[in-house]
């Protein structure tokens, strides 16, 4: 894991292999915390917290007012991706004002806050930065800044229509949905299709995507199929021409939309992976 620090701001950076029922402990200092694991799945126990599920695409928001000892287990092989931002306790009514620090202070880190598509952009890109030296520690604290900025403006939007107010059959139903996208990338079915397969309509599917993973059932898959490339290039693919098709591209624009979303063509990994 990558620690950088700057401006009343630590920012932690991990991106590692791991494997099933791979466990380890941590420490995390106090501070309000902000942040998200973009790929893996974990069972993650926190004392004075419980135990919650982290799965690809959870985000947080809480504040910890002493050391909290938080124990990891990794469910699935494969390998984790996490950005997440601390700002220290003296930092934090500067940066972000009493009404927001307010609003942080209430939650607890419970994984299921539906990042905005923003958010998880700058993370990705945060953790393809090529820089090093005082340009990586600049450019980190400015797009920590700008992550934090889109999940806090998300989050203090009054909910009229959120996960809360679903029954939690229509719950049930949505995460069905979305684990059969994730099985079918690269041939996902239509909108009024996977909709039938779960029990429901095409308008409801729509309404549940948005308020519950923060996106459209469209913008859902196509954001999985990038993070899918992402993981199959790390993990030591070398032709992106099969890896777009894997994943559902067309290998003449995946690369255009590769970049768009992680800041990096496609080739600087594979580079990365040959060196």
């Amino acid at each position: 894991m990558e620690i950088i620090r700057a401006c009343g701001l630590n920012i932690f950076l991990d991106t590692s292999p791991v494997r099933r029922e791979m466990v380890w402990e941590s420490v995390t200092p106090p501070g309000h915390w902000i942040g998200t694991l973009l790929e893996g799945s974990l069972s993650v126990e926190q004392e004075g917290f419980g135990s919650h599920l982290w799965q690809s695409g959870g985000g947080t928001i809480f504040s910890a007012s002493e050391h909290v000892h938080t124990r990891h287990v990794v469910l699935r092989d494969g390998g984790v991706a996490a950005v997440f931002v601390q700002i220290e306790e003296e930092m934090a009514e500067p940066l972000m004002g009493g009404d927001t620090l307010s609003l942080i202070a209430r939650k607890t880190p419970d994984p299921r806050l539906a990042l905005p598509e923003a958010a998880r952009m700058i993370a990705w890109q945060m953790l393809g930065c090529p820089l090093q030296g005082p340009a990586r520690r600049l450019y980190m604290t400015g797009k920590a800044m700008e992550m934090v900025a889109h999940i806090l403006d998300d989050a203090t939007v009054p909910d009229h229509g959120g996960a809360a107010n679903w029954p939690t059959r229509d719950i049930a139903r949505l995460h069905e949905a979305r684990g059969i996208l994730l099985a079918e990338l690269a041939a996902p079915p239509s909108v009024p299709e996977l909709a039938r397969r779960v029990g429901t309509n095409a308008k409801k599917l729509g309404a549940g995507f948005q308020a519950l993973f923060g996106s459209t059932v469209y913008g859902f898959v196509k954001t999985s199929r990038l993070d899918a490339a992402r993981l199959l290039l790390e993990g030591g693919e070398t032709s992106i021409a099969h890896v777009a098709r894997q994943v559902g591209y067309q290998p003449q624009h995946f690369a255009t939309e590769f970049r768009r979303r992680f800041g990096m063509a496609p080739t600087t990994i594979t580079g990365r992976a040959r060196t």
